[in-house]
């Protein structure tokens, strides 16, 4: 029995090209995954030089104007997209960047205006933005487009755009700011 040899089969045509397809699925989906670890980091950068209005120090006078030079590149949406997901997740809800890093930055988008509005909680946002598709998503949270648009205010005080607040979010007291009556009672 010594020197045996199995014979192995050819595979046809429609196999080969199986086997390809599965090959090049897998290599996909680890790039997808990569891409999911690295948007969180992308966006709190992005909340960092957004915050200390960084893109002055380089000489632009808009961050519009910054992210258009070649090598950013990002659009306005896109990037206020990752700035207000990190902004709500990580910066006012506490949550781990970590336990971000597998989701899907669009499927965040399309949660964040009901997690805002306090009708599902962190958990259960979270726990679907994992398990379901994004068209699901949108089925579940009533929008038929991939998210909420909300149209951008300039602050009078910087002068930069953001989303201007719900009310519930004009009643949080800013920490370290007094209220009205606290103002003018010093």
């Amino acid at each position: 029995m010594a020197g045996k040899t199995t014979k192995r089969r050819t595979l046809s045509p429609e196999e080969r090209e199986a086997k390809k397809a599965f090959e090049v699925e897998a290599k996909i989906k680890k790039g997808v995954g990569a891409i999911r670890e690295v948007w969180v980091a992308l966006a709190a950068y992005l909340h960092e030089f957004h915050q200390g209005k960084m893109w002055e120090h380089l000489g632009y006078n808009r961050i519009e104007d910054w992210l258009g030079t070649p090598e950013i590149g990002l659009g306005r949406s896109q990037v206020y997209a990752l700035i207000e997901a990190y902004e709500e997740l990580v910066v006012k809800r506490d949550v781990e960047p970590s336990q971000l890093g597998g989701l899907e930055a669009t499927k965040i988008a399309v949660v964040l205006p009901a997690l805002r509005r306090g009708d599902v909680d962190l958990d259960e946002a979270l726990a679907d933005c994992e398990a379901l598709s994004r068209s699901a998503l949108r089925e579940k949270y009533g929008q038929q487009v991939s998210a909420e648009r909300v149209p951008l205010i300039q602050c009078e005080q910087c002068g930069c755009m953001k989303r201007p607040k719900t009310e519930a979010e004009k009643d949080e007291p800013i920490p370290g700011q007094l209220s009205t009556d606290e103002a003018s009672a010093a």
